[in-house]
């Protein structure tokens, strides 16, 4: 995997997980903050369209979305059983998306970045449908909290500084149980899936 990859694979994953939570500042006089299991944050979309029309030749499908507007796809050479298709048949897409942030004592600089991804699709003669997914876990240790502006500082392995606004009310709320120094294991999921049904 290349040094490109593995930064972008490391700040999108830490955008997310940040963008789910918030932090707080260096020094603090007040007791330590308590321990919280897990925090788990997740996102999921589904859509319709039905297929108005093909053009087999040319691979393209005409699909009719929810508010009536039409639009065009090329159904590309791995697209197969695209003979399978008809027009009024419906096509469903779910993406989902989910970030697992836990307290972790794990050392950033010896735990290497991991990405797994998969694909599959319909078997020949079944109605077209494919689905890709990725997972990507890294630890990251807490630079710097600023609890009143909902910005967290950490570091991967590699030592760079990151800094993120926390968004969520469930970020901010893992965020109050960390302090300057703790690591935290961030696992990221995005899962997407196509199918024609009919109706």
């Amino acid at each position: 995997m290349s040094i490109t990859t593995l930064r972008f694979l490391q700040a999108a994953s830490l955008c997310a997980l940040f963008s789910l939570g918030s932090c707080q500042s260096g020094h603090s006089e007040s007791p330590p903050p308590p321990q919280m299991g897990p925090v788990r944050l997740t996102n999921e979309f589904q859509a319709v369209a039905e297929v108005v029309a093909i053009e087999r030749d040319q691979r393209l499908v005409t699909l009719r979305r929810a508010d009536g507007s039409l639009f065009v796809v090329r159904a590309g050479d791995g697209v197969r059983n695209l003979d399978q298709v008809a027009v009024g048949d419906d096509l469903r897409i779910r993406y989902r998306e989910e970030l697992t942030a836990v307290r972790s004592a794990k050392d950033p600089e010896s735990e290497p970045a991991e990405i797994a991804l998969a694909g599959v699709r319909a078997p020949l003669g079944e109605k077209p449908a494919g689905g890709v997914g990725m997972s990507f876990r890294l630890v990251v240790r807490i630079e710097s909290i600023d609890l009143d502006r909902d910005i967290v500082v950490f570091s991967p392995g590699s030592g760079e500084l990151i800094a993120h606004r926390i968004v969520t009310a469930e970020g901010r709320a893992f965020v109050r149980t960390l302090e300057v120094g703790n690591t935290v294991e961030l696992t990221y999921a995005e899962m997407l899936a196509l199918s024609v049904e009919e109706l």
